[in-house]
């Protein structure tokens, strides 16, 4: 999940809980100050669904509330004459009785004597209920927010995760050689001197996707780097983002780590954004016309070093071997099993799957090849199904190449150029 995924998540969160708390505080210090039962109504305003509860109490409250003593500052009502903490009048009285009056008379109901008119103004103002106002702003506008938010979080999900990347890194410039844009391309950068430079193609993807090739060239590189490639979302206007992250070290290196490719599928172009040690870095972008595949002699290499890597000298080495297989194409035919032939020479591997080999094919066919080139003391491998066995002998091995199978162990170059073939 995206930074501003995680965020957005967090705000909505909080603003489901800000709401019924700002209703309860409100709801408990207006009942509290009208004489009424403050925690009943302050749980039945939270508690109600879709703002019932504050409706009810809303209709229902007394109007008593909001009255404070002029004097002394305590909560008081209107039927008070005088204010029961400071002895302060509330009410003005009549001139012939006494009788406490209220603002709205005329005359006194206890003599009959009319009311002047300075005596119709009540004592005690009642307060504006700014509370109320605040609460009823909150109300409409924090459901109004959530549902942007969601809406937008909606769109940033879909852009954030309806994607596909595929990325390469460690590649050469001679990888290259045969691609003339792209080594046009090179020969400019060089003349501009060291600086990262980023060579882009669009095109139409899959369905409604898009498709996006970045090369990027870092020129001046001379140490290890280690880069990754993710995808985010700048936001709900700005879209998703392709990020492309390099982290450097210290250690020399003699190797030309100057070119990565990214390859990044979705439905709508993402903004390229490169880092370089945790901070963002400038780059000069340049837009081609021609699509940019990746490079099949780099892929090979790739794939070769890979498999060299796991090479074994004995066959009865079972993790080796199942290591082995492993970095081969051959387990997409599904879980596996394994007998080892090493009793007595020829010495023999079968691997055994559940699933048919109906698509079993020529790939299938150079992994097994692969597989007796890179133990050293295999002669055979069977590959068995569900439907039959595809078998392959170090002679035969030897005669389809035109060479000693097992010079793949000593060559990770010729077993690079038997991938590169197969591509």
């Amino acid at each position: 999940m995206s930074l501003y995924a995680s965020w957005m998540i967090l705000v909505v969160m909080g603003l489901f809980l800000i709401l019924p708390v700002m209703i309860g505080v409100y709801v408990y210090r207006d009942s509290e100050s009208r004489g009424m039962n403050a925690p009943l109504w302050t749980l039945i305003a939270v508690l109600g669904p879709a703002f019932v509860g504050l409706i009810i109490y809303l209709i229902v409250r007394s109007e008593g509330g909001s009255l404070k003593c002029p004097q002394c500052q305590n909560p008081v009502t209107d039927k008070y004459t005088l204010c029961p903490n400071c002895g302060a009048s509330l009410k003005h009285r009549c001139r012939g009785c006494g009788n406490p009056l209220e603002p709205s008379w005329k005359q006194c109901p206890s003599c009959g004597l009319a009311v002047p008119e300075d005596q119709r103004s009540p004592v005690v103002d009642r307060a504006a209920d700014r509370g109320l106002g605040k609460i009823l702003i909150a109300v409409i506008l924090i459901p109004l927010l959530i549902m942007g938010l969601l809406v937008g979080g909606l769109v940033t999900f879909r852009s954030s995760i309806s994607s596909s990347i595929g990325s390469m890194d460690g590649m050469q410039v001679e990888d290259y050689a045969d691609m003339p844009v792209v080594s046009e391309w090179l020969k400019e950068c060089d003349q501009l001197g060291d600086g990262i430079y980023v060579l882009e193609y669009q095109g139409k993807g899959q369905g409604d996707w898009v498709k996006a090739s970045y090369l990027i060239y870092r020129k001046g590189l001379t140490g290890m780097t280690n880069v990754s490639t993710g995808s985010s979302s700048l936001g709900l206007f700005k879209g998703p983002a392709l990020d492309v992250s390099y982290n450097d070290s210290d250690a020399p290196s003699n190797l030309d780590y100057h070119l990565y490719q990214v390859d990044y599928s979705a439905d709508k172009v993402p903004r390229l954004l490169i880092q370089v040690n945790g901070q963002e870095a400038p780059y000069r972008q340049t837009l081609s016309a021609t699509p940019i595949s990746f490079a099949e002699a780099s892929m090979g290499r790739h794939e070769a070093a890979n498999l060299y890597d796991a090479k074994t000298p004995y066959l009865g080495n079972a993790s080796a071997v199942v290591n082995l297989i492993d970095r081969t194409g051959l387990p997409r035919f599904g879980p596996y099993t394994i007998e080892l032939q090493t009793k007595e020479e020829p010495f023999g591997l079968r691997i055994f799957f559940e699933a048919s080999l109906e698509t079993f094919g020529q790939q299938d066919r150079a992994y097994a090849i692969i597989l007796l080139g890179l133990i050293d003391n295999l002669s055979y491998v069977e590959i068995v199904g569900s439907d039959g066995t595809q078998r392959i002998t170090r002679e035969e091995a030897s005669e389809e190449l035109g060479f000693d199978v097992k010079e793949f162990g000593q060559s990770p170059g010729k077993l690079a150029e038997y991938l590169k073939g197969l591509y």
